[in-house]
């Protein structure tokens, strides 16, 4: 036990005798401890991981090593996804004779210290948009002593840029800084990027991821519940130019969001009236108000597949286009196909095109139909052997110069008694307080004992090119009862209340 303990230490020895020979340090390097980052735009990769074509790159040692002998150069160099060299081998370099022994994928600069701000990586002009890893390693002389990788995306000449969250209410709220309990707010993480990139963002609650996806599938907008208790909400939106995005530091956005008690009417409607059928609110979905449980009464979109929801002067809504529309439960009339309907709803106009249709018939060629031309409300009545249609001016909802869209309240009433066919319109106003009701116009119709509401409209041939038309923010039905009907009732309550006071 002895004599092993003893060859120990002659080794340990000797191992010195050789070290303090040659020199301590050319044996034991200084240690792999050297912390080295990159800067974009002066921004830390670690803040941010994204650089585009005129930006600024810069490899930096963020603690000094001017007093360490080892230390003579840092090579610097980026690795495509498939692990190539892409570019040159850039080394930052004390020594004035390295450049004699360069090759052609090797470019040396000189420098008078690592500590000071190096100058900038330079990066080929016709670098693809990928990710990359940019290698960098301490050198000493040829050797290398510490390798480190940072992970970026290169932009290259594309846009992609994020502004902020916008919040946007359902209904009439009076300002977005404001969120009653339990009210469904839509965020959206306002971005400016190239067509040919599809973002991928990530919605936080704290830490907590919440939701994700590409912008593509609607990921770029959030529906959020406010809570029952009041207070101040943090939630924080994260984007990347790909979905592939490990390992990178995407651009961060948070928003503060006040939640309170105080009770506020959004909505133009009432869930209690008697005569109300449907009732669309459009509160991060296509629910039925009146019974959000049952599938049957949900709105169906046409082509089938997500809603487009937009958000526009505090409000959200659902986008109707010439290429998109959802479509209302299928309504029955009464046995003799007799009736008065009441629709009342509130949207915002983006250009000419079709608001809402009423389909009578099965071969849908008898059909209501409200649009907008030249700024103008029009009602149409359509039958295959006639045509008949109103018109009100709508005050004006867009201004060029600022492009701010208005919202507008209004109602199209219509009515069966064969064979009349009879329709009107009531603009109840915008915010200008604005007020217009036409006199009905009426014609000889057959329809079936059912119809069926469409909002937006989709043209025939399916070729047309996309144009938002109409962001609906509440849609309503009501049934309104015959006045025969309504007196028949009113009798009857009558003389209910006569025999209860009698007795």
């Amino acid at each position: 036990m002895c004599f092993k303990n003893v060859v120990k230490v002659l080794i340990l020895l000797f191992f010195s005798v050789i070290a303090i020979g040659c020199g301590m340090d050319s044996i034991f390097p200084s240690a792999n401890n050297y912390k080295l980052n990159i800067a974009i735009n002066d921004t830390s990769v670690d803040e941010c991981s994204f650089a585009s074509l005129n930006d600024i790159i810069r490899p930096y040692f963020e603690e000094p090593v001017s007093d360490d002998p080892d230390v003579t150069g840092l090579m610097v160099f980026l690795r495509n996804s498939r692990g190539e060299l892409a570019g040159w081998r850039v080394t930052y370099s004390l020594s004035q004779d390295d450049s004699s022994s360069a090759s052609s994928n090797d470019r040396i600069i000189p420098v008078k210290s690592l500590d000071e701000e190096l100058p900038p990586f330079p990066l080929p002009l016709n670098l693809p948009m990928e990710r990359y890893t940019i290698v960098m390693q301490v050198m000493s002389g040829k050797n290398m002593l510490q390798k480190t990788e940072k992970t970026i995306f290169y932009l290259g000449r594309y846009v992609f840029s994020y502004e902020g969250i916008n919040v946007y209410l359902p209904g009439l709220a009076e300002s977005s800084q404001l969120i009653p309990r339990g009210t469904v707010v839509m965020l959206e993480a306002e971005m400016d990027f190239d067509s040919r990139i599809d973002p991928y963002i990530i919605w936080y609650d704290g830490r907590r991821v919440i939701s994700e996806g590409n912008f593509s599938d609607g990921a770029g907008h959030l529906f959020w519940k406010a809570p029952d208790q009041s207070g101040f909400f943090s939630l924080r939106a994260e984007i990347f130019p790909t979905d592939n995005y490990e390992d990178l530091i995407g651009y961060q956005k948070e928003i503060s969001l006040l939640v309170t008690s105080m009770p506020v009417n959004m909505h133009l409607v009432n869930e209690n009236i008697v005569q109300l059928v449907h009732w669309y609110t459009f509160e991060g979905n296509l629910y039925d108000s009146k019974n959000i449980t049952s599938a049957e009464r949900a709105l169906v979109p046409l082509p089938a597949g997500l809603p487009k929801w937009k958000g526009i002067n505090g409000t959200y809504g659902v986008v109707t286009d010439t290429d998109y529309s959802v479509s209302l439960p299928r309504v029955s009339l009464a046995p003799n196909r007799t009736g008065n309907w009441q629709t009342m709803f509130r949207f915002a106009s983006f250009n000419d095109g079709g608001i809402f249709t009423v389909q009578f018939d099965s071969s849908n060629s008898t059909y209501l139909q409200l649009s907008i031309e030249n700024q103008r409300l029009v009602l149409t009545l359509k039958t295959p052997s006639q045509t008949a249609s109103q018109s009100i001016g709508l005050p004006m909802a867009l201004d060029d110069a600022e492009q701010v869209f208005d919202f507008f309240v209004a109602g199209v009433s219509f009515s069966y008694r064969a064979p009349w066919l009879s329709a009107q319109i009531n603009l109840l106003g915008n915010s200008n307080g604005s007020e217009l009701e036409l006199k009905p116009i009426s014609l000889r119709a057959s329809i079936d004992n059912e119809f069926q509401i469409s909002l937006g409209f989709v043209n025939e041939n399916g070729t047309s090119q996309e144009r938002s038309t109409v962001l609906w923010d509440e849609f309503a039905l009501y049934y309104m009862p015959p006045m025969e009907l309504l007196l028949a009732e009113v009798r009857a309550s009558v003389k209910k209340d006569n025999d209860d006071s009698q007795n």
